[in-house]
């Protein structure tokens, strides 16, 4: 093939990237070896008709050549792979331009992956956990705190505490009476702080007393369960909304904004708003996982032993209502049903095994 002037392609079509039209040849056009390619094209092609397609025409009908007169010009040619590499860049621009806007999903995912493998790799987050828990205590004694005369709403605080630890009724009225107590005017010096002590003593004592009911080592799986369960919940509404934050911040640049800074500002908001959100989910949710409890197993030699002692009730009889083979004797219920024709001779058994009344009990019965 190099003997004959190597590999000849013939296309109908410019790409609008250059390396696809030498790829045409293969490998001979990717590493140079001989060859050529020739191109048939229409002004009314995509890069004609963007790049310099109507001037053409213009030249054409002001000579008066027809319409199927090729063109063939070495500046034509070039004018071509001027528009390619046009497209080319702005191409390049558009990816750079995502890079960017992908880069800050990527950096946020990257902190919230390392979160999840420490919890993941942790055998204790005690610690972390419980000083969540004041945190929240803490926030929820400043949202109820009037800014205007410093005055808390004892209901609001009481209502967020029982959102942490689920009280029952009794138990939330008097944690709202004792707050109302300690923030008394008579109380006023060191009332939010007494208010904080009392809000923190019973969050340990409840910890406590979960954690030994539990077990110690429950409470840490639950502990790392409840942490877990919060951010992959969160994490997953968050990532929605960058989408939409992505597709609508385009429209910034109407009023002389960069959507790319946009972007980036309202992106750390909404993580910012994130971690918050995770602390928040946590403390809901660290109380309010139950635990389901293992039955214990019967032996398999005591349930036959219960199952032959037992009657159609489930009541236990006496041992003379079992046959000497050790099969169940009929109830007096059975004969009448049998005897009244209710019980069919496909009908399920009245034992219990499962097996049709034919097969099991029928052919024992008095005839």
């Amino acid at each position: 093939m190099v003997s004959a002037g190597g590999l000849h392609v013939i296309g109908t079509e410019r790409h609008e990237a250059r390396r696809v039209d030498n790829q045409l040849r293969g490998r001979a056009g990717r590493q140079g070896d001989p060859g050529s390619s020739r191109f048939y094209l229409s002004l009314e092609d995509d890069l004609m008709r963007i790049f310099g397609g109507e001037q053409i025409s213009g030249i054409m009908d002001r000579l008066n050549l027809p319409e199927d007169q090729p063109i063939e010009n070495s500046l034509i040619g070039r004018a071509i792979e001027q528009a390619q590499v046009k497209v080319e860049g702005f191409h390049f621009d558009i990816r750079k331009r995502l890079v960017e806007y992908d880069d800050v999903a990527n950096q946020q995912r990257e902190i919230v992956y390392k979160l999840r493998r420490r919890i993941l790799d942790s055998t204790d987050v005690k610690d972390e956990v419980v000083e969540k828990l004041k945190h929240q205590i803490e926030k929820n004694i400043l949202l109820a705190t009037s800014q205007a005369d410093e005055k808390l709403d004892a209901d609001q605080l009481a209502v967020g505490f029982a959102d942490i630890i689920p009280f029952d009724d009794a138990s939330l009225r008097n944690i709202k009476n004792q707050i109302s107590h300690l923030h008394a005017p008579e109380q006023s010096i060191g009332g939010q702080a007494k208010i904080n002590e009392f809000m923190l003593q019973i969050l340990t004592d409840v910890y406590g007393k979960r954690e030994k009911d539990l077990g110690e080592k429950v409470m840490r799986e639950v502990e790392k369960y409840a942490y877990l369960g919060a951010i992959d919940h969160l994490w997953m509404d968050h990532i929605d909304h960058i989408d939409d934050l992505r597709e609508g911040v385009t429209l910034r640049a109407y009023g002389q904004r960069d959507p790319l800074v946009e972007f980036k500002n309202e992106a750390f908001n909404l993580f910012e708003r994130l971690i918050d959100r995770v602390d928040e989910e946590l403390s809901h949710r660290i109380f309010r996982i139950g635990v389901a409890q293992p039955q214990s197993e019967i032996p398999l030699n005591l349930a036959r032993e219960n199952l032959d002692k037992s009657d159609t009730t489930g009541l236990s009889g006496n041992a003379d209502q079992t046959s000497k083979s050790g099969t169940k004797a009929f109830p007096s219920s059975i004969e009448s049903q049998v005897s009244s024709r209710k019980l069919s001779r496909n009908d399920p058994c009245w034992c219990g095994s499962g097996k049709k009344w034919k097969k099991c009990h029928y052919p024992q019965l008095p005839q």
